[in-house]
């Protein structure tokens, strides 16, 4: 992790086209702000409307928001960003998930059987960019409907790797209170 600060400065949203901008605005506070990385994302106008357009495509996909937020947290987790666990730990429980289901799902475990399948999917489509093993496809399989849902589920840890690396490099600073050091992995 880098100490000295962000290394890739915010944008200033008033530079933004007033559409983009309007909508900026309206994602900012609450439990669900990514005000510091959606500030980051604004030094690339285009990709910050790709990324806008694509997270309400997420969320009105099959996907529960409690899925969403679980597999939030497995890959900030798996990949070391501590402002995407600190944003996904305050969702998660805006959706009354558990402190427990919360480090048991950053670890890539849950309560739930398609949850816990989606979470093993999921870190080992990251871990392994994407060559599985049709064995592995199929052990999701057997927990989800249709081949919608695994392309919903690679959509959104597309989008939450895509997330981790951009608030890495920049070193983003957190918009929510800093996650709990997970001391003993489950």
């Amino acid at each position: 992790m880098f100490e000295n600060g962000p290394t890739i400065n915010a944008a200033t949203i008033d530079s933004l086209p007033a559409p983009l901008r309007l909508e900026l605005q309206s994602l900012m506070g609450g439990d669900r702000s990514l005000e510091s990385f959606l500030r980051i994302l604004a030094n690339a106008p285009l990709i910050l409307e790709a990324f806008l357009v694509f997270g309400n495509a997420l969320d009105k996909c099959s996907l529960t928001p409690e899925l969403q937020a679980k597999l939030f947290l497995a890959i900030g987790e798996l990949t070391s960003s501590s402002y995407d666990v600190s944003a996904a730990s305050s969702r998660a429980k805006s959706l009354g998930i558990s402190d427990e289901e919360i480090k048991r799902a950053r670890c890539g475990l849950s309560d739930f059987p398609l949850h816990e399948a989606a979470l093993k999917f999921a870190r080992r489509l990251v871990n392994r960019h994407g060559h599985l093993k049709a064995t592995e496809l199929e052990e999701l399989r057997l927990h989800v409907r249709s081949e919608r849902t695994i392309v919903e589920i690679v959509a959104a840890v597309a989008q939450m790797h895509f997330t981790a690396l951009l608030n890495n490099l920049a070193n983003t600073p957190l918009d929510h209170p800093p996650a709990q050091e997970i001391r003993d992995r489950l």
